[in-house]
C-alpha cells in the first residue's frame, strides 16, 4: 500500500468516524435535551465536512500531479 493510498483510506476512516460522532452527539442533543451535545454534534459534522473538502482537495492535487493510476 503506497502513501498515497493509505492516505486517501485514512481520510476516508476519519470521515465517517466524524460523521459517526456527530450523529451519535445530535441523538444524544435530542432525546436527553443537553444542550453542549449539539454543539458537538454540529462541530463534529462541521470537522467531517472539512476533511471531505480536504479528500477532495488530495485528490484532485494528485491527479494534477500524475500521481494516480
Amino acid at each position: 500500500m503506497s502513501l498515497r493510498q493509505f492516505h486517501i483510506l485514512f481520510v476516508t476512516i476519519v470521515t465517517c468516524l466524524f460523521l459517526g460522532l456527530g450523529g451519535w452527539a445530535l441523538m444524544g442533543y435530542f432525546h436527553n435535551e443537553g444542550g453542549s451535545l449539539l454543539w458537538f454534534g454540529a462541530g463534529s459534522l462541521a470537522v467531517a465536512l472539512i476533511v471531505v473538502a480536504y479528500g477532495i482537495w488530495f485528490l484532485r492535487k494528485t491527479r494534477r500531479m500524475g500521481l494516480i493510476e
